[in-house]
């Protein structure tokens, strides 16, 4: 079960994805909020790079599988840029996860992920899991090679984001110029190899929120540890935001699809 949730969240991450169960992101305000990085709110550029997503930017999305269109829902947030211990503007993404009936009876997920990332490469400082599954809430917060307060350290080769960041590095990407994208991806337990590729660049996709021009982005995720692969497909919108309209992740048991429901 894990191990979907955990591929899941790497691609709408994924927040949608995870590796190895079946992830889902929705709309749950918390009791407590995690805050973890300290500092004044940033303007939304740090003026080195002009990338297509903005502070703000919320993304809703429908999640289904099998039988169950509405399976689960899923939201991805921009939040305020922060001084994350010494990293000036970090960015700060946030997903927010939650199976709906019927699927939440059998597998109950209300989970939060917070990606703190370097303002000018994307790459993580620190990655938060903030789950509630099966009645039981758990908190991990994982610094990537630095040392934070209250912040477990993992050691990671250079490169590595976390699933949310990854997914921000493929809307950041420019595809024309580099179709194939490689990167290490840690999701807070494993540690994974993704390549990414451009295979289609004037597509036509209907969601939920309309019909998009589309990018078709083929994802392959690959554990160092098994050797054992995920193959995704992302399609971005051809549009200043880059906005992934949909995800389609195959699992051992039929098609994850996320769906574009609205943009604020």
């Amino acid at each position: 079960m894990r191990r979907h949730r955990r591929i899941a969240l790497l691609l709408l991450a994924a927040a949608l994805f995870s590796v190895g169960e079946v992830v889902f992101a929705s709309r749950l305000p918390r009791a407590t909020q995690p805050v973890s990085a300290t500092g004044r709110s940033k303007p939304a550029n740090d003026g080195k790079r002009q990338l297509p997503f903005r502070v703000g930017e919320k993304l809703f999305y429908e999640i289904g599988y099998l039988s169950m269109p509405e399976a689960a829902t899923a939201e991805l947030k921009v939040m305020p840029h922060l001084d994350f211990y010494g990293h000036r503007a970090a960015w700060h993404f946030q997903a927010i996860a939650q199976t709906e009936e019927p699927l939440s009876y059998a597998m109950p997920l209300n989970d939060q992920f917070d990606s703190y990332d370097a303002a000018s490469t994307l790459l993580t400082l620190q990655y938060e899991l903030y789950l509630h599954e099966r009645g039981v809430d758990s908190v991990r917060k994982l610094s990537l090679n630095e040392n934070t307060p209250g912040a477990d350290r993992v050691d990671v080769p250079a490169g590595t984001r976390d699933p949310l960041a990854a997914l921000y590095a493929m809307r950041a990407n420019n595809w024309q110029s580099r179709p194939l994208l490689r990167m290490p991806v840690y999701d807070g337990t494993n540690f994974y190899r993704m390549t990414a590729r451009l295979t289609q660049t004037h597509g036509s996709v209907t969601v939920p929120a309309g019909t998009f021009s589309t990018s078709e982005i083929s994802v392959k995720v690959t554990s160092l540890s098994t050797n054992e692969g995920m193959q995704f497909t992302l399609w971005l919108a051809n549009n200043p935001a880059h906005t992934p309209v949909e995800v389609d992740a195959v699992v051992p048991i039929g098609v994850v699809k996320g769906l574009l429901l609205r943009v604020e």
